[in-house]
């Protein structure tokens, strides 16, 4: 329960700054990943890394319409996530994000939001 409120305070810290700014603070997302290494070392958690990099890929070949950040992040999650909860809130998020986007007929958003209440509807809370 702890890692769920330490991972969610992260993703509203994100959310807000990726809304205003466009982007995300990558100390932050790097002291996210860290901390989940550090946290599956010591409760025996094994890292999901490939959503991120597959992420970081596409941000990569789409010249960044997927931001990097947004990569960085998803691998920061694994540190702390199993598969099936990343994937849950890759597909949830971009799936939210999506709707909203074809509702108010906005071409570009930020994903973090949507990526956090992925997380709160179906992850851990």
């Amino acid at each position: 329960m702890r890692s769920s409120i330490w991972v969610l305070a992260h993703l509203f810290y994100l959310s807000a700054e990726d809304l205003k700014e466009r982007r995300v603070s990558m100390i932050v997302v790097l002291e996210l990943l860290g901390s989940g290494l550090l946290y599956g070392l010591t409760v025996g958690h094994t890292p999901q890394p490939v959503p991120g990099c597959l992420l970081l890929l596409l941000g990569y070949i789409s010249r960044e319409q997927i931001g990097y950040g947004d990569g960085w992040l998803m691998l920061s999650l694994g540190m702390w996530l199993d598969l099936t909860e990343l994937l849950w809130m890759l597909f949830a998020g971009t799936g939210l994000g999506g709707l909203y986007g074809l509702l108010f007929h906005k071409k570009e958003l930020p994903l973090v939001p949507f990526l956090t209440a992925a997380y709160m509807i179906g992850v851990r809370l």
